[in-house]
């Protein structure tokens, strides 16, 4: 499955998309467009994909994506069950690098806003302070006439250049290396892994979805991606992990398999590689246990 081309249309009296979504779960699947794209989480939970970074999100998670950068934002489980009546909400903004102008960004005052964008291109998640002003500008947004959401957004722009709260997500090497062609063979496996990486992933059929051999498709795949095949599927078995442990359901062992872990050791050698801690670390800071 290719990542889709997103087509998106502003109100004929704006120059930017602003929308507020509310869904029982994000159907947006794996995409890009070519706009930048501000979106804040309301209400929900679940692992987002961008590029080739991985990671989890809840309430309040607030990323900036770039243009042409394929995306997901994929729900926990317990969002697409028949009788649920849990909501995905989030707040989002597309706009065109050129919707001030084609020379806006270029002027001299706006230089930092012209390299906040070009991080963007890698897509970047905002933390702290400035995460917590923006969030409550962009449901403020929502009740503005369009020329006061014009000047929030330029606003917001320009808050973000000037925080260092702000973390790049993809590798450089993903992001200019990620062309059309790559995104024939690449995309079926990531939309294969999305939905598998729980069970047991033979390399040889990953391979074979991208008509390529395992060795080729070994050196591809780090071409692409700056990563190994198996440290990407690690990432997110350790994604979902963090969930398990965020649940406080089950004991380590039992995370460590229904993660996708054939043993206890490669989960706590994997989990700390990825997150810098042991679960059972990660378990006592995150439910704060002694």
């Amino acid at each position: 499955m290719k990542p889709i081309l997103e087509k998106l249309t502003p109100e004929p009296e704006c120059s930017f998309v602003l929308q507020k979504d509310s869904f029982p779960y994000y159907p947006t699947p794996w995409h890009y467009h070519p706009e930048y794209e501000l979106v804040l989480v309301l209400r929900s939970s679940g692992r987002k994909i961008i590029g080739d970074h991985v990671s989890r999100f809840s309430d309040g998670d607030l990323a900036l994506i770039g243009p042409n950068l394929p995306h997901v934002y994929d729900n926990d489980s317990a969002y697409y069950e028949k009788d649920s009546q849990l909501r995905a909400e989030a707040v989002v903004i597309h706009f065109a690098e050129d919707f001030l102008g084609k020379s806006f960004f270029h002027l001299p005052e706006m230089k930092k806003v012209r390299q906040l964008l070009k991080s963007a291109q890698q897509g970047l998640h905002i933390r702290g302070k400035v995460r917590q002003e923006i969030a409550g500008k962009m449901e403020m947004m929502l009740n503005l006439p369009p020329s006061l959401r014009l000047t929030e957004l330029l606003n917001i722009l320009i808050l973000l250049s000037q925080s260092e709260e702000v973390r790049i997500l993809a590798s450089p090497g993903f992001v200019q290396t990620y062309g059309r062609s790559d995104a024939e063979r690449l995309d079926p496996v990531f939309a294969y892994l999305m939905q598998h990486f729980t069970e047991h992933v033979i390399l040889d059929e990953v391979a074979a979805m991208a008509n390529m051999s395992p060795q080729s498709f070994c050196r591809f795949f780090k071409h692409c991606t700056r990563k190994t095949f198996l440290a990407f599927l690690n990432e997110l078995r350790v994604g979902y992990a963090c969930r398990l442990i965020s649940e406080n359901r089950y004991n380590i062992s039992e995370i460590g398999y229904k993660s996708g872990f054939n043993n206890l050791s490669n989960f706590n050698r994997q989990f700390r590689r990825v997150m810098g801690k042991t679960p059972s670390a990660y378990r006592k800071d995150y439910l704060g246990l002694s």
